[in-house]
């Protein structure tokens, strides 16, 4: 017996003849085949061959220059999806059945490759020692059928490529389901969290003046949660903006993006000391002098806030990624970015309802600039330099 590449085997085993009326008497495509039929096959065929279990008899896009008739075991029919290196298997093949037929229709190349399940066996009709045999005259009947047999094979490869793409598409929604799960729990569990948190605050604004030190555990939360859909994820980090590919560029458009905001910031102040009330007296570049806090002081939490800025960046921004991801509509970037910037907003409730109004607007902004880039650098440049501006250096009363 041969193996896979190998010469036929020895006299002391079947002939070939015998081997094609005992095992493969039953093969569809030998169906109605006379004795002079199977002769006239038999001395053309190569084999017995062996295939080891996990050997590949030939691969994709290989030349179809050969078919197989299975003696004993099976084999698998793979597809390689499109740009990809994921096998998707389209069929299984048994004993009696035959192996790349299409071959003898068009001389195309293999339109999937063929690996054994178990150890097996195959004969082998070379291509061209098939077409070296003499054609009989063929009927119109006999014609029709050639010719159906054409277009079915072509059609067949045309199949096999929307098989995989749809198999595809649906391992990838599987995914995504997948994925949207454990966001959606993490995001349940950080709520829960979150109203916890929000009734501690609550309790301890009677008797603390100033509740803003927890926001660190809650960010802690968040982060947490954020790190875990990233590092689960079957998307690269880059997803959800953890790259540093042209972190420069990114990083001077997020300071150029901040100068008009910054504009807007100062107006508005300037609007707010002069026609309101309770704001008239005030400067308008504070320089956090409202505060009573001492330059290092004012050093230290400007320094402290810039620090956390990326944290708080990777947690509305991981989530905005979350949402474009799993959302379908044809308006899923800006729906992402409102519901992210709504989750944002909301956990900055234990400061003050003015915090949180203020920062919803600001977030659409950054959610944008994300949404640009496609990296957490621009926007968390633009948040640091945006949240010292106005809150230490103009004074936004927002507290």
């Amino acid at each position: 017996m041969a193996e896979l590449g190998g010469a036929p085997a020895d006299a002391r085993h079947p002939t070939i003849s015998e081997l094609l009326e005992e095992r493969l008497n039953g093969a569809p495509l030998l169906t109605g085949f006379s004795d002079g039929n199977i002769r006239q096959l038999a001395s053309i065929m190569d084999g017995p061959i062996r295939v080891p279990q996990g050997q590949i008899l030939f691969e994709e896009g290989a030349p179809g220059d050969a078919l197989y008739f299975i003696l004993s075991g099976s084999f698998e029919v793979l597809k390689r999806d499109a740009g990809g290196d994921t096998l998707h298997r389209l069929a299984l093949l048994t004993a009696g059945q035959s192996i790349g037929e299409v071959s003898l229709l068009d001389s195309g190349p293999r339109s999937g490759a063929v690996r054994a399940v178990e150890d097996s066996e195959v004969m082998a009709v070379p291509i061209a020692r098939l077409r070296e045999q003499p054609d009989s005259p063929l009927d119109v009947d006999s014609r029709l059928k050639i010719n159906m047999a054409y277009e079915l094979a072509a059609r067949l490869r045309r199949t096999n490529e929307v098989t995989v793409e749809t198999l595809r598409s649906r391992l990838s929604e599987a995914e995504n389901r997948v994925e949207m799960s454990r966001f959606i729990f993490r995001l349940l569990v950080g709520l829960c969290f979150y109203m916890f948190a929000l009734g501690v605050t609550t309790a301890l604004s009677k008797v603390v003046p100033d509740t803003s030190l927890i926001s660190l555990p809650i960010l802690t939360g968040f982060a947490f949660g954020v790190y875990r859909t990233v590092k689960t994820s079957p998307w690269p980090p880059s997803t959800y903006g953890f790259t540093l590919k042209n972190w420069r560029g990114n990083a001077l458009e997020g300071i150029v993006l901040s100068i008009p905001v910054a504009v807007l910031i100062v107006l508005l102040k300037w609007i707010g000391v002069t026609f309101i009330p309770a704001l008239q007296g005030q400067a308008v570049f504070d320089f956090a002098r409202s505060t009573g806090l001492s330059v290092g002081e004012i050093l230290l939490y400007g320094s402290a806030y810039c620090a956390f800025t990326p944290i708080q960046e990777t947690i509305a921004r991981g989530t905005q990624a979350s949402f474009q991801l799993f959302l379908t509509s044809k308006y899923k970037t800006l729906e992402a970015i409102l519901l992210s910037n709504m989750l944002f907003s909301a956990t900055h409730l234990h400061v003050s309802i003015l915090l949180a109004l203020a920062v919803f607007p600001f977030g659409l902004y950054w959610g944008w600039i994300f949404a640009r880039q496609g990296s957490l650098v621009g926007s968390s440049v633009s948040h640091a330099l945006l949240g010292v501006f106005g809150l230490m250096i103009v004074g936004i009363p927002v507290f």
